[in-house]
């Protein structure tokens, strides 16, 4: 019989490994991970992919400066580190499906306005609307509906969602685009915007807060109808017992961020230069271009293989293979690359796109349980996002300084082996075990 430990805020099931690499989410399951897949490809297209073609569309239509909206751009997306925070802290006090519903609609609402608030200053206050109220979506609040349907099989869940994410880069562009040509620039940004109604609509008819509230279990566990009771009125009553003082005096916590952080480093350094460094080399910009959408499309099951690594191997040592995956790649880009080398760089790369936001939500939900994750999150999220905000100052620093690419390679090459230093340093162990004892 399935026991659980009572107080926890999770449930102590027998340890199945078998079981818990199996994608056998149940019905209600894969809805959650659907919704979770199709936040990121709305929050992933809306505050990074989409610019390529938004920035253009209101320059030309407003006439305004584009060079000052990339600019401006970097600023506003700041936003998303308060999120982290506040959406956590909303999260907490009303649960992630009333945060997605409020985000989706009050995000859903400032991407329609962008094409008709013809400013500077109105796309500033309604980009950061919509990367603060995107990332409370996609970034907290379906994170936290993913943790806590499947606390054991999270790395494998979010696996699946982050398939969202990369299928976005190839897809999101193409998308708006259509939008602005159909129906022109003012109108074509309600076209994302009707999406998020639609999500907004699925949500509320799907979503729950916890498995128990729909009569399912855990993981979609073999569990009676009196065990699922039960386990809904640990849920409901459940305490988080961490404040955010405790939190912030965590090694761990701080470990995680800024592990994670570096890892976003390398991963934002390496893919932001991939193109300029092909046309160095000599590619045509359509051909360079060409490989990242093929590297996009390599992602796609490159985010399930992560997935199903961190169930094989825990997420820690996955984690640290993954910065080991990126290292090689990295070093491939320091010299000259040839048609071989290239391949083997683009194949790895496209591999890895997943992973990262995968393996740095799954490690916090490995220490923390499920009626913690969400504030740990809103921790670790936002130093995550300060940190990650120094890459491209160490790109310039490299590229100015050292060389060039090569330069500004050898210095990710050096983040990824400190932050592999750092994830070896955490404590993955469950943190209620420690408070246990």
């Amino acid at each position: 019989m399935n026991t659980l430990a009572a107080g926890r805020g999770d449930e102590r099931l027998p340890t199945d490994s078998a079981f818990d690499r199996r994608s056998d989410f149940g019905a209600r399951g894969w809805s959650i991970l659907l919704i979770e897949a199709a936040l990121l490809w709305i929050s992933s297209g809306s505050v990074v992919h989409g610019l390529n073609v938004i920035l253009p569309a209101l320059s030309q239509t407003y006439d305004l400066e584009y060079t000052r909206l990339l600019a401006l751009a970097t600023p506003a997306s700041w936003a998303s580190i308060a999120a982290g925070f506040v959406g956590a802290w909303i999260c907490a006090g009303r649960g992630p499906k009333f945060l997605v519903l409020l985000s989706l609609a009050c995000g859903g609402l400032a991407f329609g306005l962008m094409g008709t608030w013809g400013s500077t200053t109105g796309f500033v206050v309604l980009f950061a609307t919509v990367c603060f109220f995107d990332s409370c979506f996609a970034y907290v609040g379906g994170p936290a509906l993913v943790t806590s349907w499947f606390p054991r099989k999270k790395g494998l869940a979010f696996g699946w969602c982050t398939m969202g994410q990369t299928f976005s880069t190839a897809t999101y562009v193409p998308y708006v685009s259509f939008c602005f040509s159909t129906l022109g620039v003012q109108a074509g940004f309600w076209g994302i915007t009707a999406l998020m109604a639609v999500m907004f609509v699925v949500v509320w008819w799907f979503a729950a807060d916890r498995p128990e509230e729909l009569g399912c279990s855990p993981d979609n566990r073999p569990m009676t109808g009196v065990e699922i009771a039960r386990s809904r009125a640990e849920q409901e009553s459940y305490v988080c017992p961490f404040t955010v003082r405790q939190l912030l005096g965590m090694k761990d916590v701080w470990f995680m961020g800024l592990a994670f952080g570096g890892l976003y480093i390398v991963i934002v350094g390496l893919l932001s230069q991939f193109v300029p460094r092909l046309v160095a080399m000599g590619y045509p910009l359509e051909t360079a271009i060409l490989y990242m959408s093929i590297a996009a499309m390599l992602g796609v099951p490159g985010a399930y293989m992560w997935g199903w690594l961190s169930q094989k191997l825990g997420v820690k040592h996955c984690a640290m293979l993954y910065l080991a995956w990126y290292a090689v790649a990295l070093v491939l880009n320091i010299f000259e690359l040839n048609a071989v080398t290239l391949w083997i760089s683009l194949v790895m790369i496209g591999e890895a796109l997943g992973g990262a936001t995968n393996l740095s939500m799954s490690i916090v939900a490995e220490k923390f349980p499920r009626g913690a994750f969400v504030k740990a999150w809103g921790i670790v999220n936002p130093i995550q996002s300060i940190v990650r905000c120094c890459a491209f100052a160490i790109l310039a620093f490299g590229v100015t300084y050292l060389g060039g690419f090569q330069g500004a390679y050898a210095i990710l090459t050096l983040v990824a082996f400190v932050s592999m230093a750092l994830i070896w340093n955490i404590d993955t162990t469950p943190v209620d075990a420690e408070v246990t004892r």
